[in-house]
Formats: structure tokens, C-alpha cells, sequence
């Protein structure tokens, strides 16, 4: 989801920006990390990711123009993963090792010439596998320090950080709570204290004792209920046949 749709997860960085920026170096750097489908071998890769134009995923040769607006810099991030489907591959590898035992005579294969075996299947398999592309989008307050990624996914938010690093030469840091606290004003003294806090447990042991308490007596008092319900039972019956005792 981009940053003009209805609704957007939206994740926070900081990246300190140097005060001023060569915009044409900064477009080449893009150029250089933009997206590529295939490796240098003309192979289709597993995991691809690069940069693209924020007005149009197929557009990976960009301009100045096309990646600064005001004080911001803005890109679109495209992330595909190619799945070879687990159940082909095992069905495969099951075939593969069958005509391997057959064309060498053998009962068994070792654990080193199965691998082999599965790992020569991922990759025929892998390279016949379409991609899943995702698109996200990207916004670096160059004033703020803050950059704005539209996806909270663990591996294309973690392909963007390296990629954003290796393209601007500079770290983005989530921010949290806990690194918030350098970028809201307050004295060195506060933000190394807030630095040294340690986790704490909100819940104390007695205020868990009186619900632990209250779960046993419940516990007794189920059991309680039980035998009394099974007493019960049994006394009924008990008249039910003395009745039938009286009337034969």
C-alpha cells in the first residue's frame, strides 16, 4: 500500500542526512542499486530487490527530477521472491532418487547424494518459479532525518535497510520508543537515564497469588460439585429401583 492509499502501515526511520546532498550522485548511487530480475549471469535470482520509480514500478532508470520533490526524496522499493513449491520439490527428489538407485544397482543412497539430489531439483525447479513482486514506497525527509517505508514485513523491510544503506551510505534506525527519546529535546543526563532503564515486570507475584488462589478454589469447587452431582445421581436411582421393588 502507498502513502496516497486509504490505509497504510507505515514504518519510521532515522537517517541523518549530510546538510547538503550531490543530487546527481545521489541519482547515480540509485541507478547503480536499482532493480535487476536476473544475477550478472543472466540467471533469475531467489530473492531480487532494488530501487524503482515511485510514479511506476517499470521504470528503473531515474532522474534527479524524478526522486527529489521539496525537501524530501522519494523511491519506490520493488522486493520478489521466487518459491519453488515444497510439495513439487519432495515429489521430485523422491522421483530423482528412485532412478538414481535403479541406474546404480543400490538399495539405499547416502545422506551427501540425497542433498545433491535436492538441491539440483531446487534449483531447476526454482529457476521455472514466477516471481511474487512486491511494491513499497519510500520518502526520506532530508530536514527531519526521517524516512517513511511503506511495508512492516521482516524480509522486505530488512532488504530496504541494507539496500538504503548501501545507496545513501547512511543507517536507517527504527524508531522506537526507546531511540525516540534522542530526537524529542531533552538533556543528555535524561537520555543517558532512559538509556540504563532495564525491562521491568508490570505484573507483581501478589498480585498474581489472589488469581492463582481464586483458580484453585474454583478447581475445589468444580470437584466439589462434581461428587455432590454424582451422589445425587446415584440416590435417585437408588429410589427409582426400591419403587419398582414396591409396585412388583
Amino acid at each position: 500500500m502507498g502513502f496516497l492509499s486509504a490505509s497504510s502501515s507505515i514504518v519510521r526511520f532515522d537517517a541523518r542526512a549530510p546538510r547538503t546532498i550531490d543530487r546527481e550522485a545521489f541519482c547515480e548511487a540509485v541507478n547503480r542499486h536499482a532493480f535487476r530480475e536476473d544475477d550478472e549471469d543472466g540467471l533469475p535470482r531467489q530473492e531480487a530487490f532494488g530501487w524503482v520509480a515511485i510514479h511506476d514500478p517499470l521504470v528503473v532508470e531515474l532522474e534527479p527530477s524524478d526522486i527529489f520533490f521539496q525537501q524530501y526524496a522519494v523511491l519506490g522499493f520493488r522486493y520478489d521472491r521466487r518459491v519453488a513449491p515444497a510439495k513439487l520439490v519432495r515429489l521430485e527428489t523422491r522421483r530423482a532418487e528412485a532412478e538414481r538407485k535403479e541406474q546404480q544397482g543400490l538399495e539405499r543412497l547416502g545422506r551427501a547424494v540425497r542433498r545433491e539430489i535436492k538441491e539440483e531439483i531446487e534449483a531447476r525447479l526454482l529457476l521455472r518459479a514466477l516471481p511474487s513482486p512486491q511494491l513499497f514506497e519510500c520518502a526520506w525527509d532530508l530536514e527531519r532525518h526521517t524516512v517513511y517505508f511503506t511495508g512492516k514485513s521482516r524480509a522486505p523491510r530488512e532488504a530496504f535497510t541494507a539496500l538504503f544503506r548501501d545507496t545513501a551510505g547512511v543507517s536507517p534506525l527504527p524508531v522506537i520508543p526507546y531511540l525516540a527519546a534522542e530526537r524529542v529535546g531533552l538533556s543528555e543526563a535524561i537520555v543517558e537515564a532512559v538509556r540504563g532503564v532495564e525491562p521491568s515486570v508490570l505484573a507483581s507475584r501478589r498480585d498474581e497469588e489472589p488469581r492463582v488462589a481464586a483458580a484453585a478454589a474454583g478447581a475445589s469447587a468444580g470437584g466439589a460439585g462434581g461428587a455432590a452431582a454424582g451422589a445425587v445421581s446415584g440416590a435417585v436411582s437408588e429410589a427409582a429401583d426400591a419403587a419398582g421393588s414396591d409396585l412388583a
